[in-house]
């Protein structure tokens, strides 16, 4: 059965809803109000970034880190409630933190306005006027909630799988409506849900830990999971942190694994099939190593549907000597890959054996889908499109490349490029050395060509020449100016390119 959202603006009969839903299925109930308890006694003053956002100050890190953990603690306490059985949750925008968990039903209620207007005069005494403003007034500032805490926009109705206007229909009818879709097959749990859901919940803990433990609450770390592994990735002032995450992390629940990396920037590459022997990883690698970067990988399937499950990590063989003491009897049983899923996991543990892993995830569907898996709390500076549509035509698959491109750059907060473009970005061969070559002839045939005739270009800068058409002087200098910025500006980018240390 699925986890039910129920999201409404407050005195709307959402809440309502939520709870006679709840009674009628046998559900849990969980609402917000338990959720902002949870996070203040984590030390999270929800109330204060509220108040914080309303009054719109520019954006400081601490409102960053504030959210972040507030997301944490709001993944795991609902994670944790649908864990121990079904869930109804009346809020505001729930259904946003389980991006890639298909068993959620996501209902937006729309409350009937006069009977709204009725409550809030009913219960706060005021005028009608007045309630009118109060109630425009919360919703605004919900509304700004919303978009400041998941960068979403709570009307739009393309993110919820039911409307219900509470004009047209009384809550109890709602109710038994929603019970009956609740059953249906496509909001039922899957294997791949199950464990995306489980993912959320391990990502949520260890933030969690990390944000509550003085020593890390102040760092900027990356949480990233994946079937069981945690990667951790801190910045290089924060070195420090290393010998100190695992130790917070120790007893995290449903952690087999864990990995810490450092970063200074994060790479973003996605791909619908990663190789551990490709020539892009040592580019990528390569590039990586230049900036003091970490490389995530996003495997992106968009010929696959929404609920593909994410490549699952390779259990490593167990040693002869085990399996000796264990009278040749494992503990688990040996999962079999996919040759593409235990490519992928190759080529993240080669980041991983070179430092430079920011984690791995994969998403499948839409460009939309794709959109939505990319976090908007990590500051890439960069965004590799490689080989997608795989599936399709060579032309095909160049054109709907290109597309996904120029979307992801005009809604990405990085450069995106190709990856193939990569390459000729860092490689220094025999193209460059003759852009070197020539640049460098071109720079010194007008440095000669300046140093002979300096009576010349005296002469029109300030000479007998100037006095009769002083505009020659401003045109000589419009042209040799750019040019020589020009030339200088190619041999040292090309220098710098040999040199390694662009």
């Amino acid at each position: 059965m699925p986890i039910i959202f129920i999201c409404s603006v407050p005195f709307g009969g959402g809440e309502r809803l939520a709870r006679s839903l709840a009674d009628k299925l046998g559900y849990a109930y969980l609402s917000r109000e338990d959720v902002v308890a949870r996070a203040n006694d984590c030390g999270i003053p929800v109330g204060k970034l509220e108040v914080a956002m309303v009054k719109k100050p520019a954006w400081r890190e601490r409102l960053g880190r504030l959210k972040e953990r507030y997301l944490a603690v709001a993944t795991s306490t609902i994670c944790e409630k649908a864990a121990a059985g079904n869930l109804v949750y009346y809020g505001r925008s729930g259904h946003f933190l389980l991006p890639g968990v298909t068993h959620v039903l996501r209902v937006r209620v729309i409350p009937e306005p006069s009977q709204r207007l009725d409550t809030v005069v009913q219960r706060t005494k005021l005028s009608r006027e007045r309630a009118v403003g109060f109630l425009d007034e919360i919703d605004a500032d919900i509304r700004a909630w919303v978009q400041f805490v998941h960068g979403a926009q709570m009307d739009d109705l393309h993110r919820y799988d039911f409307v219900v206007n509470l004009e047209n229909i009384s809550i109890e009818n709602a109710a038994v409506a929603l019970c009956g879709i609740a059953d249906l097959p496509d909001f039922r749990p899957t294997p791949a849900s199950r464990r995306a859901m489980d993912e959320r919940l391990l990502q949520a803990r260890a933030r969690i830990k990390l944000a509550l433990d003085e020593r890390t609450a102040d760092g900027d770390l990356t949480v990233r999971s994946n079937d069981g592994v945690v990667t951790i990735t801190y910045m290089p002032s924060q070195a420090s942190l290393a010998p100190v995450i695992p130790e917070i992390l120790r007893d995290l629940p449903g952690c087999r694994e864990l990995r810490c990396t450092v970063a200074t920037t994060n790479v973003l590459w996605i791909q619908e099939e990663f190789r551990a022997d490709a020539e892009t990883l040592a580019q990528v690698n390569e590039l990586a190593r230049r900036w003091g970067a970490a490389v995530e990988l996003l495997r992106y399937r968009p010929d696959e549907p929404e609920e593909a499950p994410c490549a699952p990590v390779p259990q490593a063989p167990v040693p002869a000597a085990k399996l000796a003491a264990d009278g040749g009897v494992e503990d688990d049983v040996v999962e079999i890959v996919a040759a593409s899923d235990r490519a992928f996991h190759d080529t993240l543990d080669t980041l991983v054996q070179a430092g430079r892993s920011g984690g791995g995830h994969a998403v499948a569907g839409s460009r939309e889908r794709l959109l939505s898996a990319i976090n908007p709390a990590i500051q890439y500076s960069l965004v590799l499109v490689g080989d997608v549509y795989l599936k399709k035509g060579s032309a095909a698959r160049t054109r709907m490349t290109r597309e996904l491109t120029q979307f992801l750059a005009e809604h990405a907060r990085a450069p995106v490029i190709p990856a193939a473009d990569l390459g000729a970005k860092l490689r220094f061969g025999p193209a460059q050395v003759a852009k070197l070559a020539t640049t460098v002839v071109l720079t010194a045939a007008l440095y000669a060509l300046v140093f002979t005739h300096q009576d010349l270009l005296l002469d029109v800068l300030g000479g007998p020449f100037h006095n009769l058409h002083p505009w020659g002087a401003v045109l000589l200098v419009a042209v040799l100016a750019p040019l020589a910025a020009g030339l200088n500006a190619g041999v040292t980018s090309s220098v710098l390119r040999l040199l390694k240390l662009d």
